[in-house]
Protein backbone atom coordinates (compact mmCIF):
# COMPACT_ATOMS: atom_id res chain seq x y z
CA UNK A 1 0.00 0.00 0.00
CA UNK A 2 1.32 3.32 -1.04
CA UNK A 3 1.82 5.69 1.68
CA UNK A 4 -0.26 8.99 2.69
CA UNK A 5 2.78 11.01 1.57
CA UNK A 6 2.85 9.40 -1.80
CA UNK A 7 -1.03 9.58 -1.79
CA UNK A 8 -0.82 13.14 -1.29
CA UNK A 9 2.08 13.68 -4.17
CA UNK A 10 -0.75 12.08 -6.23
CA UNK A 11 -3.42 14.29 -5.24
CA UNK A 12 -1.34 17.48 -6.98
CA UNK A 13 -1.85 16.59 -10.05
CA UNK A 14 1.40 18.00 -11.05
CA UNK A 15 4.41 16.13 -12.42
CA UNK A 16 5.57 13.40 -9.68
CA UNK A 17 8.97 14.00 -9.26
CA UNK A 18 8.26 17.96 -8.65
CA UNK A 19 5.34 17.16 -6.84
CA UNK A 20 7.32 15.11 -4.13
CA UNK A 21 9.70 17.84 -3.50
CA UNK A 22 7.08 20.46 -3.47
CA UNK A 23 4.95 18.38 -0.48
CA UNK A 24 8.47 17.28 0.83
CA UNK A 25 9.56 21.41 1.66
CA UNK A 26 5.78 22.15 2.81
CA UNK A 27 5.74 19.04 5.18
CA UNK A 28 9.65 19.92 6.79
CA UNK A 29 8.23 23.62 7.07
CA UNK A 30 5.33 22.07 9.21
CA UNK A 31 7.66 20.12 11.22
CA UNK A 32 6.80 17.19 9.47
CA UNK A 33 9.92 14.78 8.85
CA UNK A 34 10.40 12.47 7.35
CA UNK A 35 7.51 13.06 5.16
CA UNK A 36 7.12 9.33 3.91
CA UNK A 37 6.34 8.47 7.45
CA UNK A 38 3.58 11.11 7.27
CA UNK A 39 1.03 10.39 10.11
CA UNK A 40 -3.06 11.83 9.21
CA UNK A 41 -2.39 14.53 12.16
CA UNK A 42 0.64 15.76 10.63
CA UNK A 43 -1.10 15.78 7.27
CA UNK A 44 -3.63 18.29 8.58
CA UNK A 45 -0.76 19.88 10.43
CA UNK A 46 0.66 20.07 6.76
CA UNK A 47 -2.15 21.63 4.61
CA UNK A 48 -1.92 25.33 4.73
CA UNK A 49 1.59 24.84 3.74
CA UNK A 50 0.71 22.90 1.20
CA UNK A 51 -2.20 25.05 0.23
CA UNK A 52 0.33 27.83 -0.18
CA UNK A 53 3.24 25.87 -1.80
CA UNK A 54 0.79 24.60 -4.59
CA UNK A 55 -0.69 28.54 -4.95
CA UNK A 56 2.45 29.13 -6.52
CA UNK A 57 1.91 27.11 -9.44
CA UNK A 58 -2.17 26.53 -9.61
CA UNK A 59 -5.23 28.71 -9.76
CA UNK A 60 -7.40 29.01 -6.37
CA UNK A 61 -10.19 26.61 -7.37
CA UNK A 62 -7.84 24.35 -8.47
CA UNK A 63 -5.83 24.39 -4.83
CA UNK A 64 -8.83 23.93 -3.33
CA UNK A 65 -9.74 20.96 -4.93
CA UNK A 66 -6.17 19.49 -4.42
CA UNK A 67 -6.79 20.00 -0.63
CA UNK A 68 -10.21 18.91 -0.80
CA UNK A 69 -8.67 15.31 -2.05
CA UNK A 70 -6.10 15.67 0.41
CA UNK A 71 -8.34 15.93 3.36
CA UNK A 72 -10.62 12.81 1.90
CA UNK A 73 -7.64 10.92 1.98
CA UNK A 74 -7.75 11.52 5.83
CA UNK A 75 -11.68 11.52 6.22
CA UNK A 76 -11.57 8.27 4.26
CA UNK A 77 -9.27 6.29 6.51
CA UNK A 78 -10.32 8.57 9.82
CA UNK A 79 -13.35 9.84 9.63
CA UNK A 80 -13.39 10.86 13.48
CA UNK A 81 -10.29 13.31 13.25
CA UNK A 82 -12.52 15.89 13.82
CA UNK A 83 -9.62 18.65 11.30
CA UNK A 84 -10.63 17.07 7.91
CA UNK A 85 -13.53 19.57 7.95
CA UNK A 86 -12.96 21.87 4.77
CA UNK A 87 -11.29 25.52 6.23
CA UNK A 88 -14.08 28.23 5.73
CA UNK A 89 -13.91 29.97 1.89
CA UNK A 90 -11.84 32.98 3.02
CA UNK A 91 -9.08 30.53 3.80
CA UNK A 92 -10.07 27.81 0.71
CA UNK A 93 -9.94 30.20 -1.76
CA UNK A 94 -7.71 33.55 -1.72
CA UNK A 95 -8.35 35.99 -4.55
CA UNK A 96 -6.03 36.64 -6.68
CA UNK A 97 -5.20 40.41 -4.84
CA UNK A 98 -5.08 38.49 -1.49
CA UNK A 99 -2.20 36.42 -2.42
CA UNK A 100 0.91 38.96 -2.34
CA UNK A 101 -0.52 40.01 0.85
CA UNK A 102 0.83 36.86 2.11
CA UNK A 103 3.92 36.47 0.56
CA UNK A 104 7.08 37.67 1.41
CA UNK A 105 8.37 41.19 -1.06
CA UNK A 106 12.07 39.72 -0.78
Amino acid sequence: MRSLFEQVVECCGLAPAFARKLIQEACERSGVSPPDAMTPAELIRSLPHIRQALAVFLDPREVALKTAAMRALVKGSWPSMPAVAAPDASQEIRTAQEEPKARSSS
